[in-house]
């Protein structure tokens, strides 16, 4: 090939169009955090609930999602229909929903156009309802520290359980600023941002490089059947608070760290229980006997001078 052919074959191939990607557009969209893959394949994760995929072959293509820990969400088919753009709903019980990004008409809403299927040996569903809107239950949140801290959560403080694990509750779901400082020397442990799962306990760990990461949640429904099992359906919670470095014991057994500063005492079975403060310095020990009621929250604070004193008593929950 001469070499003026060589230039003018380079000359046309800059100056051709660039074809567009051919397939389909598929935005997969979850009603909470989710991991999509669709047809074998990973795609470009949008936010927290938003996948899209491109180039997708029109037809009945696989969609499997995962939430929060690898909790399975859906698996089926979806009918990718041949469009430029298409969106899929990854709804409750399973089902799939399809819909084009075409024209509809005027005050048609977006659900009514479209396809549904279930997993594999289900029936199609034509036209599909809307997924039902994201849960607003509030949760409980608990965050544990590598050492003895203190947590705040959307910059208010919760209940410590020990040194190094704090409690909150009515947490709205969604995103909220945790941040730990140590106890020792006020240093910054973490200060990050956690997903609050709806209507759950979750327990989240801060790791040494300043990182806080969700270890596991139950729905807060399962955590209620499981004490109300275990027989404490109308056990209350004590709230020990010593002014100096101290051990608590309660019925003999110990509770929470030694030598910390007190700490919340859960699942304690209404009637009379014998608590004991014993201060790290000194030695020194203080008694009381304590008629717990049921369902409530007790505050006690312990001091050398004044002993063992109920500060507050309510029920629990009551604000």
């Amino acid at each position: 090939m001469a070499l003026r052919d060589v230039f003018l074959s380079l000359a046309l191939s800059l100056s051709a169009p660039a074809f567009a990607q051919e397939g389909v557009t598929v935005s997969v969209r979850c009603t909470e955090t989710c991991t999509v893959v669709f047809d074998g394949k990973r795609g470009r994760r949008v936010n927290e609930a938003l996948w899209e995929f491109q180039g997708i072959t029109p037809g009945a293509r696989r969609v499997e999602a995962t939430g929060v820990l690898g909790r399975p969400l859906a698996s089926g088919f979806a009918d990718i229909p041949d469009t430029a753009l298409a969106t899929v709903y990854l709804v409750s019980n399973q089902r799939i929903v399809v819909r084009k990004e075409s024209t509809t008409s005027p005050g048609t809403p977006e659900w009514v156009e479209g396809t549904a299927r279930v997993a594999p040996g289900g029936t199609e569903k034509t036209p599909s309802p809307p997924p039902p809107p994201p849960s607003t239950a509030k949760s409980v949140a608990l965050v544990r520290c590598l050492e003895a801290c203190t947590v705040m959560l959307d910059e208010r403080r919760g209940t410590r359980r020990d040194e190094r694990t704090w409690e909150f509750r009515d947490v709205e779901p969604g995103k909220r600023r945790v941040e730990g400082t140590a106890d020792l020397l006020n240093r910054k442990l973490f200060a990050s941002y956690v997903d609050v799962p709806a209507g759950t306990e979750a327990t989240y760990q801060g790791d040494s490089k300043g990182r806080v990461i969700l270890t596991k949640h139950r729905a807060l429904a399962d955590v209620e059947e499981a004490r109300t099992q275990a027989g404490l359906a109308d056990a209350s919670r004590l709230h020990v608070r010593c002014l100096k470095s101290c051990d608590v014991t309660l019925d003999g057994a110990r509770k929470g760290e030694e030598g910390g500063s007190g700490g919340l005492i859960q699942d304690v079975k209404p009637g009379r229980r014998e608590l004991a403060v014993t201060f790290t310095l000194g030695k020194q020990q203080r008694r009381m006997t304590l008629d717990v009621p049921s369902r409530s929250e007790v505050f006690i604070t312990a001091s050398e001078g004044g002993g063992l004193q109920v500060t507050n008593t309510k029920r629990l929950g009551a604000e």
